[in-house]
């Protein structure tokens, strides 16, 4: 049983926030038709024309891929985990996982990143230098990964730095943060 408290809501509340705003930024539409489903994927948004479930989380960040994964398997859909920090910098951590017939492949530490002309893509935190080099553009079809250099040509550079910096201010406009 868990006990609920103050800290637990709000990071509930800034998943949530932070997962609608991403689906915002790709032009998806949550799908509210679609049928009850068993009660551990009951939280996920089911994202039909992109073939997604958009999973708000605050879960250890790879405790729950497990049961993510067991959902795309029932929904034979990709899934996107959104996990707001908890802690020190205020931002949004994701994990792509690409729903294919044996199994699931996992992209790891991505984090929002907005061009100049605000287009959002999920790219390689550049902490976690050890996960893929795959970048995900958000549009209104499914996530497909892409090279770095898509990016780059959409933004006109390779520093990741601006548009992170981006993307964290239009969370804290999102999160009403000061």
């Amino acid at each position: 049983m868990y006990i609920v408290n103050r800290e637990r809501e709000l990071a509930k509340a800034r998943a949530l926030s932070a997962a609608l705003a991403i689906a915002e930024r790709g032009g998806w539409q949550i799908d509210r038709s679609v049928p009850i489903i068993p009660p551990p994927f009951r939280n996920y948004l089911h994202i039909a024309a992109a073939e997604l479930l958009l999973v708000p989380s605050i879960e250890p960040s790879r405790g729950d891929l497990d049961t993510v994964e067991r959902g795309t398997r029932i929904a034979r859909c990709d899934a996107l985990v959104v996990k707001a920090s908890s802690a020190g910098h205020r931002t949004v951590y994701c994990a792509v996982g690409e729903w294919q017939r044996h199994g699931t492949v996992w992209h790891h530490a991505k984090r929002l990143w907005l061009s100049r002309s605000n287009e959002g893509w999920l790219v390689p935190d550049p902490a976690e230098p050890d996960e893929s080099a795959a970048v995900f553009r958000l549009s209104p079809g499914r996530l497909r990964p892409m090279m770095p250099a898509r990016l780059s040509a959409a933004d006109g550079g390779c520093d990741l730095m601006p548009g992170l910096a981006r993307a964290d201010a239009f969370l804290a406009a999102v999160w009403a943060d000061r």
